[in-house]
């Protein structure tokens, strides 16, 4: 786990003491080496963070064969499985690292290689014969690049700050992705950034840049709705899933350094954390673990009780933190640098808390678990999906079945369950066009709550985001995917890089995501339980009361306590951020928004804690708006 950096000056030589301010400005994702490689007009960087083979044969950038030159961020799982092949196409190697077995399989493979890999990555190839770079990241992006072209220079990078200094101007803000994310808390959906002129390699895409042309080729490689459906048994299903999940874990508890787990107490984290246990104990493998979990003292927000019970299950030491409102804008600056995009609400703080715990234990390896909502149907809105799917193919005792279920799954939580409701909104989701809801939700919420932003802004964003179809389960999950995973793959990223830890997500394994993904809904969501066939295929390694828990928290904090418990506080921070964004806010109309929803912002969908954000990154950045 690095970062990288790369720069093609079409102009002339790349300035080598811009350069090394970019490589170095990192220097918290790879504490442990640097090195810089100029040759012609081409500059590569790297810093590197040592997770396997920790001696100076992992030194990047890695040159192979006299012919390329490789800067590489993230991990080949899989890399001693790809080895033994490439030794029986007469390959030799020097080193225990996955980086020499890299650069070896694209020698042997070009650019196919990355169909081989499994694991998270964004890399460089310089390729000294024909003049070109060929960049990739992996299948869904769990790890960053970021890339630049204008004014005659080619940047790439890991973070979006160095191709800033490295550019060595003022930037603009992003006006329609910033406004996105302030009223919809929606970013990373595209391959824009909310910096013009700053793109993102999307995951699961290549490119090739021409050095003596400046020509660039984007491929896609990995495309998962190309993926379809397997006829099989629920059976077969939570077997399969088991077996993929098991192989997924066990993969990614390689490593030359301590592993360590983020542990919530919800059933992702919580699978993990015994699964990998089970591994350990069944491989005989000498792997000291702990965990590190968020609490707080309010009971509402607070999973202790699960918590515990994972740690009561397995041979996991666990240590628990406390994150405080009070510190939250006294660290949002420093969070904001690390993110380099404003966050979209403070349980990313609390993230952030749990990887600096994390360092300060000794832990470089984190195991965490992003990806299952999305791809298993852990979200309420699963729910709103299966019903207009089920009506919208005319299964309506299959639609009864599940509303039955869901209502007295809910009846334990909410004091009463409006069926009619459901049923109209079922009605509407499955046979009226996504045009005249998206009419209505305009009406329904954004420009009746008077929201301080400008109507072609809000209209803009509403009809310009076709998120979350509301009767396709499966561009659902796709959807899902592409946006709010990316946002919380990008979270994980900075979070634990600022702390120097690499983050491994093994739901992302890309056996496991595809085996899951060609699963009908119906396996997902069952009976009204989400993650059905998770909980099945797991049922003798989870603790009981963990895969009987039907309740959902998230990854949350008190953010409306620490909001409305310090009224005045965020009403400058408020105020401030409506100045610090003019002319794409109006002070006037915010001040009077916000006097109008103070004491209940959490109505508000986190909404004022997005402006406040989004008013400091702009200022921490030196933004022109």
């Amino acid at each position: 786990m690095c970062g990288i950096a790369g720069c093609v000056d079409h102009k002339g030589e790349v300035s080598r003491e811009k350069f090394e301010q970019m490589v170095d400005i990192i220097d918290y994702r790879g504490p442990d080496d640097r090195g810089t490689f100029y040759e012609g007009n081409l500059a590569l960087g790297h810093r590197r963070l040592s997770i396997i083979d920790l001696s100076d044969a992992g030194h990047q950038p890695f040159a192979y064969k006299e012919r390329y030159v490789l800067v590489y961020n993230g991990e080949i799982y899989n890399y001693k499985e790809i080895k033994e092949e490439l030794i029986a196409l007469q390959y030799e190697f020097k080193t225990e690292t996955d980086t020499e077995v890299l650069i070896a399989a694209f020698d042997n493979w070009g650019p196919d290689c990355v169909s081989h890999f499994n694991g998270m990555w964004a890399f460089a190839i310089f390729d000294r014969k024909s003049n070109k770079l060929f960049l990739s990241r992996d299948r869904f992006g769990v790890k960053p690049l970021y890339y630049y072209k204008k004014d005659g220079m080619f940047i790439f990078s890991s973070e979006e700050k160095q191709i800033i200094k490295m550019a060595g101007h003022r930037f603009k803000v992003n006006r329609p992705r910033l406004m996105e994310y302030m009223m919809r808390g929606v970013h990373d959906h595209t391959d824009e950034t909310m910096f013009e002129d700053i793109l993102q390699l999307r995951g699961g895409c290549s490119m090739l840049y021409d050095i003596n042309t400046g020509e660039k080729q984007i491929k896609r490689y990995f495309d998962l709705s190309k993926v379809y459906s397997e006829e099989i048994s629920f059976e077969e299903a939570a077997a399969g899933f088991r077996k993929c999940f098991e192989d997924s874990i066990r993969l990614r508890l390689r490593a030359d350094v301590p592993v360590g787990y983020c542990l919530s107490g919800g059933l992702d984290s919580s699978a993990i954390v015994c699964m990998a246990d089970s591994i350990i104990e069944k491989d005989s493998l000498n792997i000291e673990q702990r965990s590190i979990s968020s609490c707080f003292e309010d009971r509402r927000y607070d999973e202790r009780e699960y918590i515990d019970e994972v740690l009561k299950h397995t041979k996991v030491e666990g240590y628990k933190i406390f994150p405080q409102g009070g510190n939250v804008l006294e660290d949002l600056d420093d969070v904001l640098w690390h993110m380099d995009e404003p966050f979209g609400s403070t349980s990313m703080y609390a993230q952030w808390n749990v990887f600096k715990a994390a360092k300060e234990h000794g832990l470089t390896v984190m195991l965490d678990g992003q990806g299952a909502d999305e791809q298993l149907a852990g979200y309420t809105g699963f729910y709103s999906v299966i019903f207009a799917e089920y009506l919208k193919k005319f299964k309506f005792k299959e639609f009864k079945h599940e509303l039955d279920c869901y209502k007295k799954l809910r009846a334990s939580t909410e004091k009463y369950v409006n069926s009619n409701k459901i049923i109209i909104e079922a009605l509407i989701s499955a046979y009226f066009p996504r045009k005249l809801q998206k009419f209505g939700k305009i009406h329904a919420f954004y420009l009746r709550q008077g929201l301080p932003f400008e109507i072609q802004d809000i209209k803009r964003t509403i009809y310009g985001i076709d998120l979350y179809p509301a009767n396709d389960s499966r561009k659902y999950i796709l959807d899902n995917l592409k946006c709010n995973l990316s946002m919380l793959l990008h979270y994980e990223d900075r979070n634990s890089m600022a702390h120097s830890i690499e983050s491994r997500v093994p739901f992302m394994d890309p056996v496991l995501a595809e085996s899951s993904f060609k699963l009908p809904i119906g396996y997902k969501l069952k009976n009204g339980i989400t993650k059905y066939v998770m909980r099945e295929g797991l049922k003798d390694i989870l603790p009981g009361k963990i895969r009987e828990r039907y309740s959902k928290l998230g990854f949350v904090t008190p953010e409306d306590q620490w909001i409305n418990n310090s009224p005045e506080v965020f009403r400058k921070e408020i105020e401030a951020a409506a100045q610090n964004l003019s002319p794409l806010l109006k002070k006037e109309t915010v001040m009077a928004w916000y006097d109008r929803i103070e004491g209940n912002v959490q109505r508000m969908d986190f909404m004022p804690w997005r402006i406040i954000c989004a008013s400091h990154w702009v200022k921490l950045f030196d933004l022109e708006v």
